[in-house]
């Protein structure tokens, strides 16, 4: 038996914070790395399989009119347009920076009726047009006076 032997004896000394976290993040790495790329693709799925529908009023755009002939009559402002694409995409775009965009070179004076399809939609790369609302538009022209 010792005598007075509390104080000699060897104490260890706590471990620094700094080392036990090192030691805690260290531990099973392997497994950590694993559930860390497992999670990330599973993130990526989700993300990117979770497509929507989405029916938007878009401004009907006439360019490249004829010289000497106006548009008469009643011109549809909008139109709307049936879009699909991922649910984060469609929740970032406005509807003005979308527009229908129909172009009248070669008309003549008189009425005409233009019809209207996906290609004539000016989207977004990741968005696509399903369809068109009217996909028939009655427009007038008639010479300058």
């Amino acid at each position: 038996m010792r005598w007075g032997g509390l104080g000699e004896e060897r104490r260890r000394s706590p471990p620094e914070p700094i080392e036990s976290m090192l030691a805690i993040l260290t531990r099973h790495w392997e497994l950590k790395l694993l559930a860390l790329v497992f999670s990330t693709a599973l993130w990526l799925f989700v993300m990117t399989s979770d497509k929507t529908n989405a029916v938007l009023p878009l401004s009907l755009e006439l360019h490249s009119v004829p010289a000497g002939l106006i548009v008469t009559g009643e011109e549809p402002q909008t139109v709307e347009v049936q879009v699909h694409g991922l649910r984060t995409t469609l929740a970032r775009i406005s509807p003005d920076s979308m527009r229908v965009r129909v172009s009248l070179v070669g008309a003549r004076p008189g009425e005409m009726m233009l019809r209207l399809g996906p290609e004539q939609v000016i989207v977004p790369p990741g968005v696509t047009v399903l369809r068109v609302n009217p996909d028939i538009v009655r427009i007038g022209l008639a010479r300058e006076r």
